[in-house]
């Protein structure tokens, strides 16, 4: 995760994810850190995928995404 000036805030392996849905197969990974700045906006990295924004109203609400048929994220 880094700020909106690219400052890197933290970084942290995912763990084992939890299979769900019903249809739709599911993936959850559950996540959390603080982070030492309050900038309204921020970046998330995940390896092997491009670089996701979020403001920090968004963060707060919590974030969901999925893995599109063209092996992108996008968020739900």
């Amino acid at each position: 995760m880094t700020d909106d000036k690219g400052k890197t805030l933290g970084t942290q392996k995912l763990g084992a994810g939890h299979a769900g849905g019903s249809t739709l197969k599911t993936c959850n990974f559950y996540f959390s850190f603080k982070v030492p700045d309050a900038a309204e906006n921020y970046e998330m990295r995940v390896e092997g995928f491009a670089p996701m924004k979020y403001t920090r109203e968004a963060i707060r609400r919590g974030l969901s995404f999925y893995e599109t048929e063209q092996g992108t994220l996008a968020p739900q």
